[in-house]
Parts: structure tokens; C-alpha cells; sequence
């Protein structure tokens, strides 16, 4: 989302209840139509940050801008009818139809019964809810359709910018499920900035554009899902993140760039005599051919070279398709391939085409190795087995990578 508009920012914030440091030294980004999930244990400070947005709580100092305007400029009344809020407890009055509820921010900015009515039955189309819902109450709905109604109510206004404060931590599995996944898409559609605030770090990945972590009332690390899982800043962050999250990172959102090893490759204007010679050098029995701008265009193996009759020809003249992969693909996907697919080795190119490396087999196993097993030490018993193993699958694999 780089180059998107700031609608809210945190400038040096502090906030002390006494002589306790609730919030220290908070400095904070949030985009335009962005999802933020500020997460962190008990008392870490990311509920007051959250609730700081819209004055439920004030700053004892720094800055706070929505839109470039120091909110402390704005009647806090004002301000909280411009920011929709949802909570755990949904906060649905319950002496009020569900209709009274949706609309119950619009009427106070004088919307006029109509325009209310229409948005109250967008909303509830949005939500998938029936419209003869909007005349029951909220004792009437089940836990899930009550939150749902939470969450459109804090639209209704056509407010910007949502806060949500642990919204589902009291619903069943299933139901939490459905609705992240309502409440995501419901964002991405309206272009709401969201800033949810968790203390669930499978919610945080699968909802956040940009993930914020507190600890002690500071911000320990600040970035997108991916950024926060390849390279957590401290062992606070790494156990809040879990070990199996950062092992399934690896392959999630690591690039096959980080197994890459440089390619033995010809260009098509070689002859099949020089390029037999090239690989017999360099010991390989496949190689790959690029043309001038170093772009890949096929490939020549041994059996292409033993039906060849003049070995004065190009090596153009006799090269076979190429199987190949873009340098930002996931080690996941290069799993795939190689598994699945059968590929001994993947010829790997950037943007243009032009050839950048190869990842093979070997480089494979290594990698699921290193992130699943790096930290396990086997048994004496085990030791004989694994040497043999390790044979075995180095027989397997070596002959066959273009770099022997």
C-alpha cells in the first residue's frame, strides 16, 4: 500500500494513569482503507492505544491525527459519531429493534427516515441478514447475527474508520471464522481503515494488512504479516509469534531466492560441439541454453546430444522447452515442482525472463530439513539409520543438479 494517504497517526503518544506508564513513546502509521491489528498480551497498553483514536481516552502527551488534524482540536462527541466501534460485548440495545439500532447514529446526525432505511437495508443485505430481521430484537438473534449487527451498526454512519475491540474473542470457533471473514471483506468493498485490536495471533495474520505488537505499553515491532514472520525483531516477538508460524513462514513467504545456486548455462549461438564440451566440464547432463540479452529459451539434455548428426549446428537447432519459475515464487510453490511435478532441479528467472539461477532437489530437502528438524537431535540408536538415509537421498539427488 505504499504511496497511500495517512489517515491516522500516533506522534510520540504517551499516556500514564498516575504514576503508571500506560502507553509509552507510541509512534504509528495507519492507511487509508488499511486493516491494523495492534496485538500483545494482558496489559500491554493495546486497548488503551486503540481507544485513544476516537478520545475514550486521552493522551497525556504526543499527537494524534486523523487526517493531518490533531484530534484534540475536534468536540470528542463529534469526533466519536465519525468513527464507528465494536466491542466484545456487541453493546446492542436491547429494548431497541434491530432497525433503532443500525440507525441509531444516522438519527443523531438528523439523517432523514429514508436514507436511514436505505442504508439500514444495505447493511443487512452486506451482512447477509434477512430484512424482516430489522423489526426483531436483539434477544430474537443468535450470538453470531447479534455481532454482525454490531459490526454494520458501526457503519451505518458511513464512517471511515472502524475501531474493533476484541470483537469476537467470546464466540465459538466456527462463528469467529465467518466472521473475520465477513468483517475482511466487508472492509476490502467499503475501503474502510480498520484498527482491531487482538490478542489472537492467527486472527492478527489472516485479517491484518499491517500487524502492530506492544508490550509493556511500547511498540516492540511494527509490519505486514510477512514482514513480522521472516524477521520477528526479539524473542518476545518469536514466542508470541509461535514456533510452528515461523517454521510454516519459511515456506509460506520465503523466495526460492534464498536457495538459489548459479545455473551452468550456454547461449544459443554455441555450437552443439562446444556446448557437449561445456558439459562435460562441468559434469552436468542437462544445461541450460539463454540468448544474447541473457533471457532463458530452452534447454539441451545428454539424449539430445547423442542423436545429433553435424555437431557444427547451433545448439538452438536441437534445444527442448524449459520448465521454469519466477524468482518471487514461495519455496511452498518450488516444493511443489520439484515434488509433485518430478522436476530434479527448476531453472528460476526474474521479471524479464532473464535467467537468475536454479533451485534443486537437494536445495529442497534441505530447506524443509532446516526448518523442521534443525533443532532435533536423534538418538544414538537413530544415528546409523539417518547416515544411511542421508546416503541414500544425496544418491538421489546429486547427479542430477546442474551445478556438479
Amino acid at each position: 500500500m505504499g504511496g497511500s494517504k495517512i489517515m491516522i497517526e500516533f506522534k510520540n503518544v504517551c499516556k500514564t494513569f498516575g504514576t503508571k506508564s500506560a502507553v509509552n513513546n507510541v509512534n504509528i502509521q495507519i492507511e487509508t482503507g488499511s486493516f491494523v491489528c495492534f496485538i500483545g498480551t494482558s496489559g500491554s497498553g493495546k486497548t488503551t492505544t486503540m481507544r485513544m483514536i476516537n478520545r475514550m481516552i486521552d493522551p497525556s502527551t504526543g499527537q494524534i491525527l486523523i487526517n493531518g488534524v490533531d484530534i484534540k482540536t475536534i468536540n470528542e462527541v463529534q469526533l466519536r459519531r465519525q468513527i464507528g466501534y465494536v466491542i466484545q460485548q456487541i453493546g446492542l440495545m436491547p429494548h431497541m429493534t434491530i432497525y433503532d439500532n443500525i440507525t441509531l447514529v444516522p438519527k443523531l446526525l438528523k439523517w432523514d427516515e429514508e436514507k436511514s432505511r436505505q442504508k439500514a437495508l444495505e447493511l443487512m443485505e452486506r451482512a447477509d441478514l434477512p430484512e424482516t430481521l430489522l423489526e426483531a430484537y436483539p434477544s430474537e438473534l443468535s450470538g453470531g447475527m447479534q455481532q454482525r449487527v454490531g459490526v454494520i451498526r458501526a457503519l451505518a454512519a458511513d464512517q471511515s474508520i472502524i475501531l474493533m475491540d476484541e470483537p469476537f474473542g467470546a464466540l465459538d470457533p466456527i462463528t469467529r471464522d465467518a466472521l473475520q471473514r465477513f468483517v475482511k471483506q466487508l472492509q476490502k468493498d467499503m475501503n474502510k481503515t480498520i484498527v482491531f485490536v487482538t490478542h489472537d495471533m492467527d486472527e492478527a495474520l489472516a485479517m491484518a494488512d499491517k500487524i502492530v505488537i506492544m508490550d509493556k505499553g511500547e511498540v516492540i515491532q511494527q509490519g505486514t504479516p510477512e514482514e513480522i514472520l521472516i524477521n520477528p525483531a526479539n524473542d518476545f516477538v518469536r514466542h508470541l509469534i509461535g514456533e510452528e508460524r515461523l517454521q510454516q513462514a519459511i515456506f509460506e513467504y520465503e523466495s526460492v531466492e534464498k536457495l538459489m545456486i548459479d545455473p551452468i548455462k550456454v547461449t544459443d549461438d554455441m555450437t552443439i560441439r562446444d556446448t557437449a564440451i561445456r558439459m562435460r566440464k562441468t559434469k552436468v547432463d542437462d544445461i541450460l541454453i539463454v540468448d544474447k540479452d541473457d533471457v532463458l529459451i530452452g534447454r539441451v539434455d545428454i539424449r539430445a546430444l547423442t542423436k545429433v548428426k553435424n555437431r557444427n549446428e547451433k545448439v538452438s537447432t536441437i534445444m527442448k522447452k524449459v520448465t521454469y519459475i519466477q524468482n518471487d515464487t514461495t519455496i511452498r510453490d518450488a516444493i511443489y515442482y520439484v515434488q509433485e511435478l518430478g522436476h530434479r532441479n527448476i531453472s528460476v528467472v526474474d521479471s524479464k525472463g532473464r535467467l537468475v539461477g536454479i533451485v534443486t532437489r537437494g536445495a529442497i530437502v534441505q530447506a524443509v530439513y532446516d526448518a523442521l528438524w534443525k533443532d532435533y537431535e536423534p538418538q544414538a540408536d537413530e544415528d546409523a539409520d539417518m547416515e544411511l538415509s542421508d546416503k541414500a537421498l544425496a544418491a538421489s539427488t546429486y547427479e542430477g543438479d546442474l551445478n556438479e
